[in-house]
């Protein structure tokens, strides 16, 4: 034994870092969602690549598969849903579904997330590229308009972005948010709150993935619960993708699925 390991000991675990290590932040990252060929107008882009925020407990790290799903429901349905509309995305983690709201000529785009500095800030990154891309920078930032908020919340400072004359959006989005189950009557109460009553066609638009297959009961009653509160509820669509998380093979079939709803008055 070395006069080193004597005075030492069990050395074995010195040099290894502590779990409070202090850890260098994950850089940002880029995904890309491709629109379908025959949607694209010659003078649109065909792909939108979106600024990811590194690592977020608010898991605004990922471009989820509901998003997508809603980006091409939207880009589908523009000229209904979006054309001349406010448009109002809650939980929008890189905000892919509110850029096709834009591509649509949306009058005003609302997006919005937990008030995390990280967060907030790359949906602006991802704002500005998307002006300066536009071909008409000044007239596409102004479309937009991005804030941090807490679901439940005094809706008043959402209410206020809305263009003079509106008595609320349009259109509101939801995308993949409603596994949060304990905010379900928070985000319930903002939609309620938020929706144009003087538009008969203003819509809530609920696109999520059951990704813990356990608790899709308690996904689904998100809806039982709009349904309390005074929405109608409207099953659109369920689409089979792929599941974003690896975990037990007997659940692969449920967390696959993507599935689409409208609620409104």
């Amino acid at each position: 034994m070395s006069d080193t390991e004597s005075v030492l000991g069990d050395s074995s675990g010195l040099f290894q870092e502590p779990d409070d290590f202090y850890k260098p932040e994950i850089p940002p990252s880029f995904d890309t969602y491709e629109r379908k060929q025959e949607l694209v107008k010659d003078s649109e882009p065909s792909k939108i690549t979106l600024r990811l925020v590194g690592k977020s407990p608010l898991w605004g790290h990922l471009l989820w598969n509901a998003s997508k799903v809603t980006a091409n429901y939207l880009d589908m349905n523009g000229s209904t849903l979006l054309a001349g509309k406010t448009v109002l995305e809650l939980g929008a983690g890189a905000g892919l579904p509110s850029f096709i709201a834009a591509m649509h000529d949306a009058k005003r785009v609302v997006i919005t997330d937990y008030p995390d500095a990280d967060l907030i800030s790359n949906i602006d990154c991802n704002v500005d590229k998307y002006a300066r891309e536009s071909g008409d920078e000044q007239t596409e930032r102004a479309r937009f308009r991005v804030e941090g908020y807490i679901w439940g919340n005094d809706t008043e400072p959402l209410c206020e972005l809305l263009p003079d004359g509106s008595d609320g959006y349009d259109l509101i989005i939801l995308s993949d948010v409603i596994f949060n189950h304990s905010e379900h009557a928070k985000l319930l109460s903002t939609c309620w709150k938020c929706l144009s009553r003087s538009n008969k066609d203003s819509k809530v638009f609920v696109v999520f993935t059951p990704h813990r297959a356990k608790l899709f009961h308690r996904d689904l009653q998100f809806f039982e619960d709009a349904k309390q509160l005074g929405f109608k509820v409207d099953k659109l669509f369920e689409e089979k993708w792929w599941p974003m998380f690896e975990e037990d093979e007997e659940t692969k079939d449920i967390r696959s699925m993507v599935y689409g709803y409208f609620l409104r008055f």
